[in-house]
Parts: C-alpha cells; sequence; structure tokens
C-alpha cells in the first residue's frame, strides 16, 4: 500500500493513483497546490529534515548567478534520494555540527568550513567538495565529478540508515 508521501510525490509529477473504495483516497494536485508553503528564514531552509534537523548541509554562494541551476539539481536529487538537506550560503558552526554530511561549492567556503569542524569530526562526516557553481556550469568534467561524489555520499547515507547506524 502507498503511504501518504508517495501518494503525495505521485501527485506532484502528475500520476493519478486509484485507490480500490475504501481505501485511502488519492491526493490531488489540487490538494497539495492549495497547501501553504513552511516558512524559513533565507540564511538556511530545512527541506526534508526531520524534527528541524538537516542531515546533509549544501553550502553555496548565493550571489551567483550560475548557482541556482547546479544547487536546485543537487537539491532535486537529495531530496529523491529521501534525504533531509539544508541549503545555506551562510557557514555556521551550529549548522555545520548538526550534519552528517556536507556539499561545498567554491574553495573559499570549503576552507571556511573545515576549518570550523574539529578533525575528528571531519572524518565522520561525508564531505563533498566542488568547484564553483559557475565553472561546474561550464564545464562537463566538472559536472561530473561533481554528481560521482554526490552519488557516493548518497550510498554511504543510505548503507548507514540501512544497518542502523542514524
Amino acid at each position: 500500500m502507498l503511504d501518504e508521501e508517495r501518494l503525495r510525490r505521485l501527485a506532484e509529477m502528475g500520476i493519478d493513483v486509484y485507490v480500490p473504495r475504501g481505501g485511502a483516497p488519492a491526493v490531488s494536485n489540487e490538494a497539495t497546490a492549495g497547501q501553504p508553503a513552511a516558512s524559513a528564514e533565507p540564511a538556511a531552509q530545512a527541506k526534508g529534515g526531520v524534527g528541524g534537523r538537516a542531515t546533509v548541509l549544501v553550502l553555496a554562494d548565493a550571489g551567483s548567478r550560475w548557482a541556482n541551476g547546479v544547487v536546485t539539481g543537487v537539491e532535486r536529487a537529495l531530496k529523491f534520494a529521501r534525504i533531509p538537506y539544508a541549503t545555506t550560503d551562510a557557514c555556521e558552526e551550529s549548522a555545520l555540527a548538526g550534519a552528517v554530511g556536507v556539499v561545498v561549492f567554491g574553495d573559499a567556503l570549503a576552507r571556511k568550513a573545515g576549518s570550523m569542524v574539529p578533525a575528528q569530526r571531519q572524518q565522520a562526516m561525508g564531505w563533498v567538495f566542488a568547484a564553483d557553481p559557475a565553472a561546474i556550469a561550464r564545464d562537463a568534467h566538472a559536472k561530473r565529478a561533481l554528481w560521482s561524489e554526490l552519488r557516493r555520499l548518497l550510498r554511504v547515507k543510505h548503507r548507514a540508515a540501512t544497518i542502523g547506524l542514524e
């Protein structure tokens, strides 16, 4: 049987699910379109988090006009994998302390994030270091490297969740 989250995802994709009478009603596109958007502060928007905690932190400079497409693609991949995440352009110790994995765009943010996390904690976290979003948008090799590292992070997170480490 499909749970409500799966029904909602199918409705977002435009797929109508027919359920036998007496079963749970399918979620319609109108029902999801009428839901109010959750308000979050612009600096760090948690999406898909359990209890407000993000397990993967996406750090990207919001000033780059290329950042939106690349970062949105990473967010979509994390959402599809059902991994809670938060996107921010401010590198803060409190956000890094609660993160299990980090995707960092740009050398400056990577150095700053690395300096805020103790060495033992860095080894326990999953890190994906990527070039600047503008460079990734222009270079096929950089895109391939980003998605390869992202797949590695998703596999590690999935294995940890499967065996009960999280």
